[in-house]
């Protein structure tokens, strides 16, 4: 009997260690949770410290003496950010519209004219505002008024467009093609024939003129906020995970023991 008993008691130990030990499906599944969440909330950590230096940078660069844009090639890497005035003449007849862009929810275009600076054979592209779409027909380009003298034009330098989601590659706009869904300097230079400064001017002042085009940017480093306050959304549900996997791991089995005791 004794014999029969310990062999009982050991096997009833030994059930109660499976019943103590978490099942690994589960473990997995919570495991990965953790790990993809948590990293989630990691990336919008950096999102928003990436978005708190650029504003760190635009602070700065509005402390600053605008720079002009030169008459000979420049390095655009040092001008990131910074803000900058480009004087000459629109070169409007290569006028692009960068599609799919809204404003406050209404579909239009971005749009770009090259300006030839004044005493150079270079042009800069400008992106000079939003224009709204015709809801009509969206293949329609719209009449933007842009002045045959000269100009002044104050923005911010960038190196290229945010690009727009493309599912297949576009091919190259044809000649007399106005309508864009993204816009890279190279392709627009071989595009419009002109030699360009290796930047683009996002026009910040209203001009002299009025060209009905509206300047309403987003700030940069304007939603850091949001992208903390994601982040602890992210790594609250990490650690709801892995306190949900301990507790259907470990305590509730042992109330499940404590109850059938």
């Amino acid at each position: 009997m004794r014999g029969l008993s310990s062999g009982h008691s050991s096997g009833s130990g030994g059930a109660s260690s499976a019943r103590r030990r978490p099942r690994l499906v589960p473990t997995i599944a919570a495991a990965a949770v953790v790990a993809l969440t948590a990293s989630l909330g990691a990336w919008q950590l950096r999102r928003a410290d990436e978005k708190a230096a650029l504003q760190a940078l635009r602070d700065a660069a509005d402390r600053e003496a605008p720079v002009h844009v030169p008459v000979q090639p420049l390095d655009a890497a040092g001008l990131e950010g910074r803000r900058v005035v480009v004087t000459g003449r629109f070169v409007a007849e290569r006028t692009v519209f960068v599609d799919n862009r809204t404003h406050q929810g209404v579909a239009g275009f971005h749009v770009l004219t090259p300006v030839r600076i004044a005493g150079s054979a270079l042009s800069v592209l400008v992106l000079r505002g939003w224009v709204a779409q015709d809801p009509r027909d969206r293949a329609h380009v719209p009449e933007v008024r842009t002045p045959g003298g000269d100009v002044r034009i104050e923005g911010y330098a960038q190196s290229r467009l945010a690009p727009s989601l493309e599912l297949a590659r576009a091919a190259p706009p044809a000649p007399g093609e106005r309508i864009w869904q993204n816009v890279a300097l190279d392709a627009y230079a071989r595009w419009s024939g002109l030699a360009l400064q290796p930047l683009i001017v996002r026009q910040a002042r209203e001009p002299a003129f009025d060209d009905g085009l509206v300047r309403d940017w987003p700030v940069a480093g304007g939603d850091v906020a949001r992208h903390r306050g994601y982040a602890i959304q992210w790594f609250s549900m990490a650690a709801l995970a892995a306190g949900l996997w301990v507790y259907f791991g470990f305590f509730s089995r042992r109330d499940d023991r404590d109850l059938s005791a």
